[in-house]
């Protein structure tokens, strides 16, 4: 499993976790790169940490993840097609949601229990994962639920939302909804963590998603904007982290 090869080679250790850089094939046929970061001591189940942004905006970094490793998950971050020399082309959240899916696909195999973390965008593929696989615990943190908001809401994205969808939410509806999660019901349990002052992804993202899907949502509101103080953002990634294990998130 861990011979370098052209789809498998060990990275310098983060610490001390070995972390390795990896290529795997979706369900489609395209060939996406991703890190994985194996715990010292693992507690058999695994994180697939979903990155937010797009292209080279919002990349994985090796180092967002040794608090999972740290906490004994077995970690898997994709980096989604197009990126650092996978093929195909991301087109956030249509054909590359098989991205997510195909990762937990490969993951599965390796841990009893597969979870997703998702920022942003991420939380926008973790969610429509959860509603794809049978994702064990979610977590989108200021994650994107209806698509057409964050059209309306962030000018400097439209450009790019009409690249990828083809037209607008007027002309094309049917492109943005398939892209947003608030319109398809979770497979397991979510939790939602928001910043009640995010400018960038809206708390009606996460208000209107916790009321549609009540019964399996839980949403945590912090005082917060879409990026919150480093040491409330470690401490609310440990709470997450323990949710994850036990079911109990200790605010």
């Amino acid at each position: 499993m861990y011979l370098a090869n052209a789809d498998w080679f060990e990275l310098p250790r983060q610490g001390p976790f070995r972390t390795f850089r990896m290529f795997y094939t979706t369900g489609d046929g395209e060939r996406v790169g991703a890190y994985i970061v194996l715990p010292q001591v693992a507690n058999g189940q695994g994180i697939l940490y979903l990155r937010g942004g797009t292209r080279s905006i919002g990349m994985v970094r090796p180092t967002r993840l040794l608090a999972f490793a740290q906490a004994g998950f077995f970690v898997m971050a994709p980096f989604y097609r197009g990126n650092l020399g996978g093929t195909g082309k991301e087109d956030f959240g249509h054909h590359d949601i098989e991205d997510a899916c195909s990762a937990f696909d490969w993951l599965q195999q390796r841990v009893s229990h597969v979870h997703a973390f998702g920022f942003s965008r991420g939380g926008q593929m973790a969610l429509l994962l959860a509603h794809h696989r049978p994702v064990a615990r979610t977590v989108s943190w200021a994650g994107v639920t209806e698509l057409k908001w964050t059209y309306e809401e962030q000018k400097t994205m439209q450009k790019m939302l009409r690249r990828y969808t083809g037209g607008t939410p007027d002309t094309v509806p049917d492109a943005y909804a398939v892209r947003s999660p608030l319109h398809v019901a979770p497979q397991g349990e979510v939790l939602l963590i928001h910043g009640a002052y995010d400018e960038n992804v809206r708390l009606r993202h996460a208000t209107a998603y916790a009321a549609r899907h009540s019964e399996k949502t839980m949403l945590q509101t912090y005082a917060y904007a879409h990026q919150f103080p480093i040491h409330e953002k470690l401490r609310v990634t440990w709470n997450v982290l323990n949710w994850f294990e036990t079911g109990i998130y200790n605010r």
